[in-house]
């Protein structure tokens, strides 16, 4: 399918309903406390003060506040922008609404909240960026860990840039003033965000609307709970809660998705706050009043409540992944939703087919899924490694030739072996001996980072810092105007994001087939014994 039929179709979905306007008013005012906490409202205005009608159309997507994220999750707030102009540019009749919304209360158990990865030349291929969190909090909501104290966020920062200066070269100036902007926004969100969640989320949305100036409109899902907005479709869950679970349980099972796992069929969609920040599973005990009970995983406190007294608990409670899809969408007349590629789809699988048994609202459902192939400050030294220690040209690098670049690798071990081997069978030469060795090692040893580096999927500080701001927009930009929409159960874009000369991604390719024959070509049959120990 071409971009324009696909922009067609959505200009041709149905009108949204009284109550769809009526939450969309809300969440508007939802959104501008978030925009004015984060400062970033002026950048937005324009947006927010769109009008809303029965005619808007509902551009969403969202993610858990992570410590910046890979560039997967920013391109989902790029294609809410994209697709904005690009129906303005097509029907100028219907305004859109592009909302990004941020899970601050998921559980803290997921590492990419507080750390991420860069590419380095160490053994793993990655140095660790951010902070760990307290075991004990782990079972507790993102929202309510508290953020790092100031000497630990600063210490940080000056290590990730001192990181970088170490193999900055001379020239590298639009690297250093990359790097500078980071830090400028990464300290002035840690000034502004109350807890952890907040500082990722406010970082993720100035990163966003201040220099990549993409006109999307951000939210807190924990906000939109206090204002008590999406109720009523609680309330609808609420009433079919069996129904919903009995269909979930056979959606699992017929889609053979049961590492998802079943629910059980008093279970409640939705989860309770507990006071120490831990989220409470809920299950019915009572169905005549909805009565329910659960304990705390992280303090092990018991709560009763009555879900009857809904509007009494709503701002303690929140959604799970499923019944997110199907609030929002409902409750938003949503016309897009931009998913992840990766487990947001499995869990799309079962809201959709929810969606479509219980009468909920179902938007058309899109995945931008590809790999990102840049030149960083580590890929360049990895590179430069495997040029040395395998006589290897940037002409052979840039060139998709497997047979070349693995000549080149039989070609210098054997050389290596052959001097070792003569250097052996002489005496005195035991110096020289371990020498060659260390050469021929180091060969192994540079091949595994390289092929560990060019196969990281980092966070996408590494590529604002390296390709820059500037090529990040154009190379995703070009990405889609490249790229059809396969049509299927959801609308996907596979693509490829190549940040500047196209030839890059045979460097990736080179330096994958040299890592698929490293132990192969071992003259001297070290490898694969020295790599198991």
């Amino acid at each position: 399918m071409r971009k324009n039929e696909f922009l067609s179709l959505l200009v041709s979905r149905t009108d949204l309903k009284e109550k769809q306007v009526e939450n969309l008013e809300k969440l508007k005012r939802v959104v501008e406390k978030f925009h004015r906490d984060a400062e970033t409202y002026h950048e937005i205005k324009h947006v927010l003060n769109r009008e809303i009608t029965k005619e808007t159309l509902v551009l969403e997507s969202g993610h858990q506040p992570n410590f910046l994220p890979y560039a997967g999750v920013w391109r989902k707030a790029f294609l809410l922008h994209f697709f904005d102009k690009e129906i303005s540019a097509l029907d100028n009749s219907r305004e859109c609404i592009p909302v990004f919304g941020f899970a601050d209360y998921n559980l803290s158990t997921a590492k990419w909240l507080y750390r991420n990865r860069i590419p380095a030349m160490a053994k793993e291929g990655f140095e660790a960026i951010g902070f760990n969190v307290d075991r004990k909090d782990q079972w507790k909501r993102f929202d309510s860990i508290e953020k790092p104290s100031e000497d630990a966020w600063s210490k940080e920062l000056e290590r990730i840039k001192a990181f970088y200066e170490r193999v900055m070269e001379k020239n590298k100036n639009e690297v250093k003033e990359n790097i500078e902007r980071l830090m400028e926004e990464m300290r002035r969100s840690y000034e502004l965000g109350k807890s952890f969640s907040d500082v990722n989320a406010i970082l993720f949305s100035r990163i966003c609307n201040v220099i990549l100036s993409l006109d999307v409109l951000f939210f807190r899902y924990s906000d939109v709970q206090r204002a008590g907005v999406f109720m009523a479709e609680w309330e609808r869950i609420i009433s079919e809660f069996e129904r919903f679970n009995r269909l979930y349980n056979e959606i699992v099972n017929r889609r053979r998705l049961k590492d998802i796992g079943n629910r059980e069929e008093n279970s409640v969609p939705f989860w309770y706050h507990c006071e120490c920040g831990g989220k409470v599973p809920l299950a019915v005990v009572d169905t005549s009043s909805v009565v329910c009970r659960g304990e705390c995983p992280a303090c092990g406190n018991r709560h009763e409540l009555s879900l009857r007294e809904l509007e009494k608990h709503f701002e303690n409670m929140s959604i799970s992944a499923v019944t997110r899809n199907l609030v929002l969408s409902e409750g938003l007349g949503t016309s897009l939703f931009i998913s992840g590629a990766g487990g947001g789809l499995r869990y799309g699988v079962i809201s959709n087919e929810l969606s479509r048994e219980m009468g909920f609202h179902l938007p058309s459902t899109l995945v931008w899924s590809g790999r990102d192939y840049y030149l960083g400050l580590k890929h360049e030294s990895a590179l430069n490694e495997l040029k040395k220690v395998f006589d290897l040209s940037i002409v052979d690098m840039l060139t998709l030739n497997e047979e070349g670049v693995v000549l080149k690798m039989r070609g210098k071990r054997e050389e290596l072996a052959k001097m070792i081997r003569d250097l052996e069978l002489k005496e005195g030469n035991k110096k020289l001996v371990w020498k060659y060795r260390g050469y021929y090692i180091n060969t192994d040893t540079q091949t595994r980072i390289a092929g560990n580096i060019f196969s990281l999927t980092p966070s996408a500080f590494d590529i604002f810092v390296s390709p820059g701001f500037d090529t990040v927009l154009e190379s995703w930009n070009n990405a889609i105007a490249q790229s059809e929409i396969e049509e299927g159960e959801f609308y996907r874009i596979d693509r490829d994001v190549i940040y500047g000369d196209e030839r890059i991604a045979k460097i990736y390719r080179n330096v994958k087939v040299l890592e698929e024959h490293n132990e192969e070509i071992d003259p001297l049959g070290m490898f694969k014994r020295r790599n198991k120990g």
